[in-house]
Parts: C-alpha cells; structure tokens; sequence
C-alpha cells in the first residue's frame, strides 16, 4: 500500500468521533444508527454460554500455518457482553496422531495447546457494506488473534481473504497488520497487499492500547475495500487490481467472518507466556446501503402490503391496487443495484409468495412493475 494512497482517503473520509462508551468495557449502548445505511446482521454476544449457532461454527483440530493450537468449541464462551475466546495450555494425545506421518498435523503425539476459531461459513455472509468489529486483543508472546474474511467460492487464496485485523509477529516485532490477498497461477500462493504496523508505535501513542477495545471497521464497496482502525485508515485496495489468474475477482462474491485466536507460528513461541491468553469481541456489525441503481421512491412494507417471516427468507406480499396489472413482474436487487432474482406472476392470489432461500443475508430491493413501478426494502437474515 502506497502512503500516498492512504494519505488521499484519509484526508477525503476520516471523521473523528468523541467516545461515548469505556474502552476497558463492553459496548451496552444501543447499536449505532449509520446515515444513508441500514444494520442487516448484528452479533452482540450478550447471551451466556455458546455464541448463536445459528450464526457461528467451529473449526476442530490442527487447521493451518503449523500452528501449536488444537481449535475446539470449549474455548469460546459469551459471557458479560463479549465473546471471550482463550487460549490455553493442555496435555492431552493428538486423536489424529499417525506415527511415522509427515504432515504436521497428525505427527505431533501430544496436544499442548488449545483455542477455538468460530466462522460463519454456510450460515451468514454479505456482498458489500460496512462491517464493524469492536474487540480487545491479547498481544501476549505467542499470541496471534485475527478477524478476517474469506470468499464463499473457489479455494484459497483465489476465494479472496481480507484481514480486518491480524497481530503476531514479524521478524519478532509485535505488529498489527491490514491485509488482502487473492489467486496467482500458482496453487496456493497468494498475491498480497499488505499493511503493517509495529505495536511500539501505538503504544508510543497510548501505553494503555492492549488493555482497550478498540473498532475494526471495513467499507467495502464495488470498486474498493478500505480498512480502519478506530476511524484512522491503515490499508486501501481497488478492485480493479484484484483480479486472480483466471480472471475473476474475489472480491465481488459474498464473504464470511472467521474469528480466531492462533497461538505460535507466527505468533512467536508462548513457551514462557503466562496463560490463559484472551481475544474478546465485543460486538460484530454490518451495515448496507441503498443501490445507487433504483432511483424510484422506496415505498413502506404496508403500502405494498408485504409480509414476510424472514428467518426462512419467504417473502410474502398481498393484493394491492398498486401491483394489479398483469403480468405482474418482480425483480429483486442487491445492494449494488445487481438484479439477483426474478419472478413473473400471470395471476394475484390473495397471498403471494418470492422464495429468496437462494440469497445471502443481507438488505435487497424488491421491485414490483404492476400498474406503478413501486420498490420495497426487505432485510433477509
């Protein structure tokens, strides 16, 4: 990333806010309200107990990067308003161990260290928006936490991975890192644009910034991604630039949370690290704007009479007198103004009926070209 690039969105988009909320504690303020966009999926981890299943999984194992952790549900927990995922230390035989094995991941006898990693791959991912992360990281020796994304489609690297926030180790220099990556003609090679900062360099600012929550935050739109750190930008790409080798782009395909907290590799060795180590999130948001595409007058839910019980993305609209000519045609539009569904009706029931079981969580425009073009936002979840 060219400082030069940085320094152009800075000057045309940081705005500096006052905080409102301790930033020793959880966030209990209600959620923000964004001008111009609306919160499709916010994850608050007030519950006690296991995040919602019915947005997170967990990964099991030894996954990636010869790291020293065995990732397992155990390890993450809700509790005071913030998922709190820990990093521990253990003893227990590799159940996956092959003597004899050259892969690293079942030729290690004993499991010494455990943590989990929880996603929301198959259950919750959106195409665009703003995506907001408050969260305390632990930046302990051997730590390495991160929040990042990857593509629904193809494999690594040429699925796309944005890295919101990553921390470990360079050359064993604490640093914190803003990242994108996508596909080459090499299988699982990467092409990177990176971003670092070492964390002598916060802590110059403010002694106290491991001890802080702080706001990841992502704007991610048709033709670039920015990333900031508490409103301040650390790391711009375009979307022109992000094209893999055979010619898609990664980064105009839907994308889901990964959560984790690795430990070693990267990291550095936690051998003398006092554990538990502990990565806290406190709240995953993500924000959608209207379509510059549709420019008719967005009409109220009542007005087309819809309803709609979005947990099965069934959406549901009665007779009107606005949609009584026939046919009657129905296109639904993402947030980037992209036709993503159509539906034809040569006849009105009383109630009719758009399956959207097809699409991404997320906000969508429906519109209904009957007697009168009207158009009505829906949130699918």
């Amino acid at each position: 990333m060219k400082k030069s690039l940085i320094l152009l969105f800075s000057l045309a988009e940081i705005v500096l806010s006052a905080q409102t909320v301790n930033p020793y504690l959880p966030d209990t303020l209600s959620t923000q309200k964004i001008s111009g966009m609306t919160l499709v999926f916010n994850e608050e981890f007030n519950n006690t107990g296991k995040p919602n299943p019915a947005n997170w999984s967990y990964e099991g194992g030894f996954v990636r990067n010869n790291e020293l952790q065995w990732y397992q549900s155990d390890n993450a927990n809700c509790s005071g308003g913030r998922l709190l995922i820990e990093g521990r230390r253990a003893n227990f035989p590799n159940p996956k161990y092959v003597a004899g094995s050259t892969d690293w991941r079942t030729n290690r006898q004993t499991v010494n260290y455990t943590s989990s990693c929880i996603h929301s791959r198959g259950k919750k991912s959106w195409l665009f928006g703003r995506f907001e992360i408050r969260a305390r990281i632990d930046t302990s020796k051997g730590a390495w936490p991160a929040i990042w994304t990857l593509g629904n489609s193809k494999d690594w690297p040429s699925c796309g991975e944005i890295d919101i926030m990553e921390f470990y180790r360079i050359n064993n220099i604490p640093t914190l890192l803003a990242n994108f990556a996508w596909g080459t003609a090499t299988a699982w090679q990467a092409k990177w644009d990176s971003y670092t900062r070492p964390l002598s360099q916060l802590l110059a600012q403010d002694d106290k910034w491991p001890e802080k929550y702080h706001v990841w935050r992502m704007d991610w739109t048709n033709e670039s991604i920015k990333l900031y750190v508490d409103n301040e930008p650390y790391n711009m790409t375009l979307l022109s630039q992000t094209i893999n080798a055979d010619g898609s782009n990664p980064f105009l395909q839907p994308q889901y949370f990964m959560l984790n907290l690795a430990l070693g590799s990267g990291g550095g060795d936690p051998s003398k690290t006092v554990f538990p180590l502990e990565f806290e999130v406190d709240y995953v948001r993500v924000y959608q704007n209207t379509p510059t595409a549709l420019n008719e007058q967005i009409a109220d839910e009542s007005e087309l009479h819809i309803v709609y019980p979005i947990d099965k993305k069934i959406v549901r609209f009665k007779y009107s007198k606005v949609i009584d000519k026939l046919p009657l045609k129905v296109a639904v539009y993402n947030v980037s103004g992209m036709n993503v569904f159509s539906q034809n009706f040569n006849r009105i029931e009383t109630q009719n009926e758009l399956n959207l079981s097809a699409l991404n969580s997320g906000v969508y425009f429906i519109r209904f070209d009957g007697q009168n073009s009207k158009v009505c936002k829906v949130i699918l979840k």
